[in-house]
């Protein structure tokens, strides 16, 4: 039964995909970059990078690098704040907050300080705490990072965590059924619906996702289970970011910045 439901979804998912217009983009600047994974760019037209394990953020006149050979490989970085990014190192239980200069302001190592968690994935949520999934609890919380402590928030997970990504209020996620939840911070949960097969996705808001599917980059509406194509020129591309109608798209050498307007 659940895998009708899943074929019927697929099929609803591709049937509108296929009814709706493209969504077309005016072209901005274009940066060229030595990078490996582009991670985002903020409010202010930084391109943040990685490189060989090193983290950048640079535009056309600055280039700032941070890297800690100590904490092993970056895990991921949450530019949510440029003010204070987050870099997490799983292999090594550690967690790097990071000003706009790139100077470290906090280090945790919760090998130290909470050896009875092992983070699985974390962000920055509000009031000097972060989003954490601990995965020896399968519980998710938020974690205090001045008094250092850790306050589950949700029950035992059942299904583990494929995609995640969290803003100051809402911790969102993906699971191996491709069922698309939300938590606030006082751990109430929501579903939010049903996400087709993707390469990557950036939750825009609890109503809108962009996905990337091979070399197609889509937006889909949740509430009216609707898709419409984002027309590009790159006929192939590596990952892309959006934030405050700036759409990024990071081929191999260029980070190429296009305005658009989601539906």
């Amino acid at each position: 039964m659940q895998n009708l439901i899943q074929l019927l979804f697929l099929f609803t998912f591709c049937f509108g995909f296929g009814q709706q217009k493209s969504i077309g983009v005016t072209p901005l600047e274009t940066q060229k970059t030595q990078a490996q994974y582009f991670i985002g760019r903020d409010a202010f037209g930084n391109n943040y990078t990685l490189y060989d394990n090193v983290f950048r953020k640079e535009n056309r006149q600055t280039k700032l690098e941070y890297k800690n050979i100590a904490l092993g490989k970056i895990e991921r970085v949450d530019l949510q704040n440029p003010l204070q990014t987050v870099v997490f190192y799983k292999t090594m239980n550690a967690v790097v907050l990071l000003d706009n200069q790139l100077n470290e302001t906090i280090r945790i190592n919760f090998t130290e300080t909470n050896p009875e968690l092992i983070p699985h994935w974390v962000g920055l949520a509000s009031q000097n705490r972060l989003w954490l999934f601990d995965l020896a609890s399968q519980k998710l919380g938020l974690y205090d990072y001045q008094k250092k402590t850790f306050h589950p928030i949700s029950v035992v997970f059942e299904l583990p965590i494929v995609y995640a990504q969290s803003d100051y209020n809402y911790f969102y996620w993906t699971n191996k059924e491709q069922q698309l939840m939300a938590a606030n911070v006082y751990g109430k949960v929501n579903f939010l619906g049903m996400v087709a097969d993707y390469e990557q996705m950036q939750i825009i808001s609890s109503k809108q996702i962009l996905l990337k599917k091979g070399d197609t980059l889509s937006v889909y509406d949740l509430e009216k289970e609707t898709s419409q194509i984002i027309t590009i020129p790159e006929k192939s591309f590596q990952s892309f970011y959006y934030k405050e109608q700036i759409l990024s798209i990071f081929t191999d050498n260029e980070i190429r910045n296009y305005k658009i307007f989601l539906p």
